[in-house]
């Protein structure tokens, strides 16, 4: 998807299933996935009842975890890897799983950095 498509769809909110279909990628419930993205799972609920998309920054979110799980699938050769290794501790994050670190834009890509390293055979 071009850049600027992508961003208009993050701007117009993507549809709550999406944020299911990322949970269920990822081995998750959608409320544990609104919980390590600092998403209110009351409020997720309440968007799928009502049917309106997600906020600007909870799209956002959802495609950052999204962006990570993609790059993480070209190291790990399955989804299942991709979510154990997600949840498992890393030293080079100080010992937090890098599913603690998606919350942020900055801690994503610390875990982006880890992931380029272990693709590159520079574990830090």
């Amino acid at each position: 998807m071009p850049l600027s498509k992508a961003v208009a769809v993050i701007r117009t909110g993507l549809p709550t299933g999406a944020f299911d279909g990322v949970a269920k990628v990822l081995f998750l419930t959608a409320d544990e996935l609104a919980a390590k993205l600092g998403v209110s799972p009351r409020t997720l609920r309440d968007q799928r009842k009502r049917a309106v998309r997600l906020s600007r920054e909870n799209s956002e979110k959802l495609v950052r975890i999204a962006r990570v799980h993609r790059e993480a699938r070209k190291i790990f050769t399955t989804d299942e890897a991709v979510s154990q290794w997600l949840r498992s501790p890393a030293p080079a994050l100080d010992g937090l799983a890098p599913l603690d670190m998606l919350d942020t834009d900055m801690g994503a890509r610390e875990v982006e950095a880890v992931l380029n390293g272990i693709a590159y055979g520079n574990v830090m």
